[in-house]
Parts: C-alpha cells; structure tokens; sequence
C-alpha cells in the first residue's frame, strides 16, 4: 500500500497526466445502439494563487488536482436520464492540512414530450474553496434537490414551478453552521410574440441555521424572456424582496432587486453576456447579506481549435444585522484565459484572474492573483 505522504504533487501531476494523454482504446461504450452511452473522462489542473485564505494576510500556495469520473447517458422511453459519478484530489504544496478528496455525483431526469414537461435534478458533493463572506478555506458537504416543471394552459399563457431543496453540512471546527433552504418558485407566462414571452411571478424561500433560527423570503417580479432586443436575448426579472428573520433578533429587511442573463452574438467569432443579480444570501457564519454582482463575459472564436476568454465583474456585499457590525464589501474582478481544442477528446487551457475586495473591516481587506492550466479529455 502506498502511503498518503508519498503521494508528492509531482507525482499526482504526472499520473494524471498519463491518464489524460494516453486514455484507453475503448473509452467510450454504446451500450444499446446510441440509446445508452457511457463516458470516461479526465483532467489534471495546476494552480497558484496569492491568497488561499481570502484576508489581508495574504497566504499563498499552490494547488495540483487530478480529476476523473464517468457519465452515462440513456435516451430510452418519454423520460432522458443523465448521471455523473467524479471524484477530484487536490494536493496543496505548503497548507498540506488542506489536501482533499472531493467526490460528487449528479442524477437528471428529463421529460420533454407531452403536455406536461419538467425535470428532476438530486446531486451530492464535497467542496472545497476560499471563502471571501468569512475569509476562510471551507470544506462542506452540499445536497441540492431540483424539481421544475412546465404546463401550458393555452396558446398565449403556460406556468412553470420551481421547486429546490439545498442542504449544506460544513467540515471542521471554524464556527460555521450548517444551512438549509427550501424554495418554491411559480410563474405565469404570456407569450408576447413569437420570440418574448413576460412573465410575473412570486418566490417563497425558507433558510435556516443554527445561529438566526429561520429566513423567509417574498420575492414578486416581472419580467421577460426570449428575444429582449434585435440580437439580444436572454432573460430579465425585476422586484421586491423582503426577509423576515425569525430567530432571536426578529429583525425584517427589503429592497428593490433584480436578475438578468443576456446574449449578445455581436459576430460568428464574439459573443458577449451579461449577469445582473440582487439577491439576500446567507453566508456560512449563519447571518444574512444584502449582494449585488454584475459581470460581463465576452468570447472570441480564433480558429475552430482556439476560443480567447476574458470577463469583468463587481459589485458589493452589505452584511445585515446588529451582530455585523456594519461591515460592507465591494469587490471587483478580472480574468482571462485561453482554451485549445484539439478534438471532441482532448483540450487544454490556460486563465488568469485577478480579485479584489475593499471592506470595511480591515481582516476582509484584499487582493488575489491566481493564474491556473488545465489538461482534460473525454472518451
């Protein structure tokens, strides 16, 4: 048996490697025509960053991290099922305390024939990441359930319901409290035209935690979606919010919010997009956000092997409550990279980001470089 402390990042890098460039003569089976397939897949991807922590210490290491999984596919009967088993290890070169192991696996059920269509979503996974709400690496096991469903009632009007259930259980002994939130979502569509359909909706939304007992959220909106402008499509919602927390403090906040997705193919070669998004969150510590974020993605198609990257994206956190202190952050983010395709099997890429983060608090106060390539393959 080989044991854990001989298993050196260089090692990990180059056995990955080997999986990735050198994969199996039968990667891929059909097991039933192309009615059920099953892929294997793979990736090794090195990374540094300055700041693994998200503080104004400012701590930074490397990662190596080897991927691989499989994922079948069946196109059997009224209803699609898609499943996907992985497993990621990450290996750090100076926080070794940081090493994991994170499985997930993923199930999909799609029903996209007769009158009544939808789709059922079950996933479990062990995450790792910097977290800038708490400036801490976490480690948590997350179980999110996802029901959506679409009725039409006519030619001009349809409903659709969403349906989510998210569990979160955080790892180690950091003062963070373990979450779940429940939500039910019910919109009525009117098709406007060929392209635009509005909508008008209401989200009910219950979190709890172990430190402000339970949220509610109220969220009624309108919105549209489909063909927004000429090239612009995409989806947009605007609304009011209100939180009602229930725990000890019993305290209520509210504001205008609004979300939007939207697509821009300017040519064949660029596209840009864009997310808007006000929302109340919980963060790990159990206490809520007020968050805004806008960002804006642009891609360019060099050649049919070649795609260039980049985005930027800002926005501002206000920590709600008596016990936050009043602490505000505002963050703003860049990063670029490139990816090469050299078939359906193989590709590699290279990004750069950069990330900072004024607070109010000074320990929240930073900036990050982290610069990361990645090989991956799928059979």
């Amino acid at each position: 048996m080989i044991r854990q402390r001989h298993l050196t990042p260089a090692r990990i890098l180059l056995a990955a490697t080997l999986l990735v460039v050198v994969p199996p003569g039968h990667a891929l089976l059909n097991l039933d025509g192309s009615r059920n397939q099953l892929f294997v897949f793979g990736g090794v991807t090195y990374n540094y960053s300055s700041n693994m922590f998200a503080e104004s210490v400012g701590r930074g290491d490397y990662t190596i991290s080897a991927q691989t999984g499989v994922e079948l596919k069946r196109r059997a009967g009224i209803i699609a099922v898609n499943s996907t088993a992985k497993v990621d290890f990450v290996r750090y070169g100076e926080y070794t305390d940081e090493n994991a192991i994170n499985p997930s696996f993923f199930l999909g059920f799609d029903k996209t024939t007769g009158r009544t269509t939808g789709s059922l979503t079950v996933s479990a996974f062990r995450e790792t990441r910097s977290d800038s709400a708490v400036n801490l690496r976490t480690s948590s096991w997350n179980f999110p359930v996802g029901l959506s469903i679409k009725y039409p009632v006519n030619d001009k009007f349809y409903f659709t319901s969403g349906s989510g259930y998210m569990h979160r259980s955080y790892s180690g002994s950091q003062g963070l409290v373990n979450y779940t939130d429940v939500s039910e979502a019910l919109d009525l569509y009117y098709v406007y035209t060929s392209k635009l359909d509005l909508i008008g909706g209401y989200r009910l939304r219950a979190s709890t935690t172990s430190v402000e007992g339970r949220t509610i959220d109220h969220w009624f909106n309108v919105g549209a979606t489909g063909g927004i402008l000429a090239k612009l499509s995409g989806t947009i919602r605007f609304g009011y919010q209100i939180r009602d927390v229930t725990g000890t403090t019993g305290e209520q906040f509210n504001h205008f919010n609004a979300q939007a997705a939207l697509n821009w193919p300017i040519t064949r070669k660029v596209a840009l997009s864009l997310q808007l998004n006000r929302d109340f969150s919980t963060i790990a510590t159990g206490h809520s956000v007020d968050s805004t974020s806008l960002s804006l993605a642009g891609t360019y198609t060099y050649t049919r092997k070649i795609d260039f990257s980049s985005a930027v994206s800002g926005g501002q956190n206000q920590f709600l409550g008596l016990t936050q202190a009043h602490r505000k952050d505002t963050f703003f983010s860049w990063n670029s990279g490139v990816r090469y395709k050299m078939n359906e099997h193989f590709q590699m890429g290279a990004s750069y980001t950069y990330f900072r983060n004024w607070s109010t608090l000074s320990f929240s106060d930073f900036d990050s470089h982290s610069f990361s390539v990645d090989v991956s393959s799928r059979y």
